[in-house]
């Protein structure tokens, strides 16, 4: 990590649900899911004991052992990860005013099923723009 940089880590060793596979269940196996994720997610920041970001781009990465889902089918998971980054002390909230990006990339074939977020702080110029550190 560079200095005056603050970049961070998270991974879930576990397949994340899919859009479909929302849609298809009920409210309360969405809530289970979602507490789930939710608090994993919160403790993986708090293990780490990260600075509040006050603007951050995040990146998601997904391995997968089975067959791969589309790129961005595990939103669902990744919206209660981030919940519980927030939960955690990463940002301050979840809205544009702190998390400016969400990149997904192409799910790619491993050995184990696994989400990885990664979030990077930016810096905010006077006009408003922002700039990667």
């Amino acid at each position: 990590m560079e200095s005056g940089r603050s970049s961070y880590q998270f991974t879930l060793v576990e397949r994340p649900w899919t859009v479909n596979a929302e849609r298809a269940g009920n409210r309360w196996e969405r809530a289970k899911k979602t507490k789930h994720w939710r608090e994993q997610f919160c403790l993986l920041c708090q293990s780490q004991a990260p600075l509040t970001l006050t603007d951050a781009v995040v990146e998601v990465r997904l391995t997968l052992k089975g067959r791969l889902q589309d790129t961005s089918a595990c939103l669902p998971a990744v919206k209660a990860a981030i919940d519980g980054l927030v939960d955690g002390g990463l940002f301050l909230d979840d809205t544009g005013d702190h998390v400016k990006c969400i990149v997904f990339w192409a799910p790619v074939k491993a050995k184990v099923d696994a989400l990885t977020i990664f979030v990077e702080g930016i810096e905010t110029d006077r006009a408003g723009y922002t700039q990667p550190k």
